[in-house]
């Protein structure tokens, strides 16, 4: 909760000057004549400045402070549903219990992705409240999306970082391997923003198929969150194999 509860304050508060920027001629005569590469770093369409609802709420509301806030949460959940509970030796009491492996990893993978939901359900509800409070119209249905595209970017992140979890048995190896997978997936769909002979890097990565800008001005983004979801089960499968065939001493 003090994850969402942060998120919902810092929307709250680019929120609330968004009107003010939106009007401000030289912003928007800044924004407009930032090179394009800068823009692309941003998320921002060519063609597109600050004053546009979608551009400012892309980059701002669901930019680079999203991304690390979720990222966090989402890899430092996975770490304690696993890796955690085995280091501290919880997990061999856990396991003691008349219950299989299958069935405590299918728990702890609905906890996972219900936290998520939550996280990005939250967030969602938030912004709505504030572009309402403010009387700032917006498509619910486009906002809709982005948060079911961005549970599906999450809940991928969150599976290979149980993957790691399962693998491994300490703490340090499982959030430094999560996190620097991450990291390189963030540093390729930057990189394939920046240069456009290498744009087809982005396409390697589970943040280049997370365009909220697009999504927000209309397009649905069914075929990109059927990826990350198949991610996500593929993942979810090999820690599932792993979690079963690792030796726990109960």
């Amino acid at each position: 909760m003090n994850y969402a509860t942060g998120l919902t304050l810092y929307n709250l508060l680019l929120i609330g000057v968004y009107p003010t920027i939106s009007q401000s001629p030289v912003v928007t005569e800044l924004s407009m004549n930032l090179p394009s590469s800068v823009k692309h770093v941003f998320g921002i369409t060519a063609g597109h400045g600050l004053d546009s609802l979608e551009s400012y709420v892309s980059t701002q509301c669901f930019g680079r402070v999203w991304l690390l806030v979720m990222g966090v949460y989402t890899i430092g959940s996975s770490n304690a549903l696993i890796a955690k509970l085995v280091d501290q030796g919880a997990m061999a009491y856990l396991l003691s219990s008349p219950v299989g492996r299958l069935e405590v990893l299918s728990t702890q993978v609905t906890v996972l992705a219900s936290g998520l939901a939550l996280m990005m359900g939250l967030t969602i509800l938030g912004i709505w409240g504030e572009m309402a409070l403010f009387n700032i119209p917006i498509d619910v249905w486009s906002y809709f999306c982005l948060g079911i595209l961005g549970f599906a970017l999450f809940l991928a992140i969150g599976a290979y970082s149980l993957f790691f979890s399962a693998l491994f048995n300490e703490e340090e190896q499982t959030i430094l391997s999560a996190s620097g997978l991450t990291f390189l997936f963030y540093a390729l769909d930057i990189f394939a923003e920046l240069n456009d002979r290498f744009s087809w890097v982005k396409k390697l990565t589970v943040f280049g198929w997370v365009r909220p800008q697009e999504v927000l001005a209309g397009e649905v983004p069914a075929v990109p969150t059927l990826r990350l979801l198949g991610l996500s089960a593929i993942f979810i499968m090999l820690a599932g194999y792993i979690f079963c065939k690792k030796d726990i001493h109960v």
